[in-house]
């Protein structure tokens, strides 16, 4: 059973919603809010191309988005093109320590890091949320998201995803956003590096979620995997 079963992930074409028990510390470059702040809700929203025009500001667009769905409160929100049906979830626990990644994955924009930035008609993501079981703090935060990019990046290169035009593997896309949860409280854990359980088990779901979620997106466009594959 898992230890998150009071948080529900609900889903829909539109929306993937994670409504938390308790108000959580949150740290992310999220589309809604980005930064450091304390919510209680997550949001996934799919979007097109034709939603993005180049006169629209994506936080006002979501916002809205949220007020027409009846939301009012803060909340931390990621936008993707890629199926929400197809999210993918790993949950690990070790020595009463627990944390669940949660992940969405498009890679229609993958790039390798360090590459000049070039226009990219198409669109993919992957958004990765990280949930602990126990607070962390600030600095315990940003040390979590490095863990979980550092997953993020090998899955994408395990992957073997072919720079279009190049002999070049991904490492990632050019719009990812990760963001890190944990209960909002006073006596945070201060550090979880990678000697840690915590930053053991937040590589470790981040690292599997982000390989389901790619295997998914291979699957649906029937890229045989782990070949390579131009994007």
């Amino acid at each position: 059973m898992s230890f998150f079963k009071q948080d529900q992930i609900e889903v829909s074409e539109t929306w993937l919603e994670l409504q938390l028990s308790r108000p959580h510390s949150s740290l992310s470059w999220a589309v809604v809010g980005g930064g450091y702040l304390t919510t209680n809700k997550v949001y996934w929203l799919k979007v097109s191309n034709a939603d993005l025009g180049s006169e629209i500001i994506p936080e006002e667009f979501y916002r809205n988005r949220l007020v027409a769905k009846g939301e009012k409160d803060e909340a931390l929100g990621f936008m993707t093109s890629a199926s929400l049906l197809d999210y993918s979830v790993s949950e690990k626990n070790l020595d009463g320590l627990h944390v669940r990644s949660v992940v969405t994955v498009g890679l229609g924009n993958a790039v390798r890091v360090g590459n000049r930035p070039k226009q990219n008609k198409k669109i993919g993501t992957i958004n990765i949320l990280v949930q602990t079981s126990e607070a962390l703090t600030f600095s315990a935060s940003i040390e979590a998201i490095s863990i979980a990019a550092e997953a993020r990046t090998l899955a994408v290169l395990e992957s073997k995803i072919q720079i279009q035009n190049e002999n070049n593997f991904a490492t990632g896309t050019g719009t990812d956003c990760i963001g890190i949860i944990s209960p909002h409280g006073t006596n945070g854990i201060d550090y979880v590096g990678k000697h840690t359980i915590f930053g053991h088990l937040i590589g470790a779901t981040s690292y599997e979620a982000v390989t389901q979620g790619i295997l998914k997106w291979k699957n649906a466009r029937h890229i045989a995997y782990p070949r390579s594959s131009n994007i």
